[in-house]
């Protein structure tokens, strides 16, 4: 903006008030010089009457609202682009794009890599033994037929006649194990033949005999008297009636918990406290046996009528085949004797 009035040249060139000036700002100083040309003093005039110079100050003020105006609206159209990206990019670093929703539910619908529950140990088909009792077992005894001799009359055969005495069993001696071969007790061939397969028996007198394995008297396996109620297991631990079971030992350690899911939520046959219980499901493998062997685990029932109690349908057992059994570390515990489960699995 400027405020100058040119008049006449002291040499007297020029014709008229404006002629010492361009027709522009712009051609004076150039677009760039439009501020200093604004901020310069204004020239004193020298010549010219008071008509001249108001003439001269409307025709400047109208000139510079125009110029005013002009850069106004010039200013706009530079700056609107500019402030119209910056704003853009602002926004773009305020809130980025969210990432898609397809993505987002692929990774919320994938499950989460973490093993839950127990682990398998395979499928078994549970066998059942228990404490055989000498009064169980009854031996076979052989009669001897008639002596009806030739020769004699109807009456004299009649006197004659001897009823053959009823025969004795034919015994089996049950010797101690540990080299001694000292004499336990003399039984009949069929208990000690159930007595070898179960592993426990009770003999007449009251005592519990425990099969101790092969050995060098005349009559193998050898036994050794426990004083333990339901004998002894392999481990040297006490049989508990459903809990212990007897293991290959290849194929599940010896002293390992075990679940048997499907032994839990039956009742046990029998009375407190070793039946008459809703089981668990959790068992010791405390024992072996010589015929175990493979995927089979030889559930200890304590007595014959339990393992009767336990038959399904028909007297079978076949709802025990091909058990699913799992490791029962993280579910079942051994406190002392007692085996059952954990109380924070329950």
């Amino acid at each position: 903006m400027t405020n100058a009035i040119a008049g006449a040249a002291s040499n007297g060139s020029g014709s008229g008030p404006d002629a010492s000036r361009p027709t522009s700002d712009a051609g004076r100083y150039g677009q760039s010089d439009m501020a200093d040309h604004e901020c310069r003093p204004a020239r004193r005039t020298e010549s010219g009457g008071p008509l001249a110079l108001l003439a001269a100050l409307a025709s400047s003020g109208a000139r510079y609202l125009a110029e005013l105006v002009e850069r106004i609206v010039n200013g706009i159209r530079c700056i609107a682009p500019l402030a119209l990206g910056l704003g853009c990019q602002a926004a773009s670093e305020v809130a980025p794009p969210p990432a898609p929703a397809v993505e987002v539910a692929r990774v919320l619908a994938e499950p989460e890599d973490i093993e839950s529950g127990p682990h398998q140990v395979g499928k078994f088909t549970i066998t059942f033994y228990y404490v055989i009792g000498e009064d169980e077992v009854a031996p076979k005894r052989a009669v001897a037929a008639n002596d009806n001799r030739e020769g004699r009359g109807s009456a004299a055969a009649d006197d004659d006649t001897e009823l053959a005495a009823v025969a004795a069993p034919d015994l089996v001696t049950l010797y101690s194990g540990g080299g001694k071969c000292e004499p336990i007790a003399e039984v009949s061939k069929e208990f000690a033949s159930q007595l070898a397969i179960q592993g426990t028996g009770k003999l007449h007198d009251g005592r519990v005999v425990n099969i101790w394995g092969a050995c060098r008297c005349h009559h193998t396996p050898c036994f050794q008297v426990t004083q333990a109620q339901w004998g002894t297991a392999g481990s040297g631990r006490a049989l508990q009636p459903f809990r212990t079971v007897a293991v290959d030992p290849k194929i599940v350690k010896l002293g390992s918990l075990l679940y048997v899911p499907l032994l839990e939520g039956r009742t046990m046959p029998g009375r407190e406290p070793w039946g008459g219980y809703i089981h668990d499901g959790c068992v010791i493998a405390d024992d072996t046996g010589g015929h175990i062997a493979g995927n089979r685990i030889d559930l200890f029932v304590g007595r014959k009528a339990y393992f009767l109690g336990l038959s399904g349908s028909g007297g079978s057992h076949a709802w025990a085949r091909q058990v699913p059994v799992f490791d029962g570390t993280g579910l079942c515990e051994r406190k002392g004797r007692r085996v059952g489960r954990k109380a924070a699995s329950i």
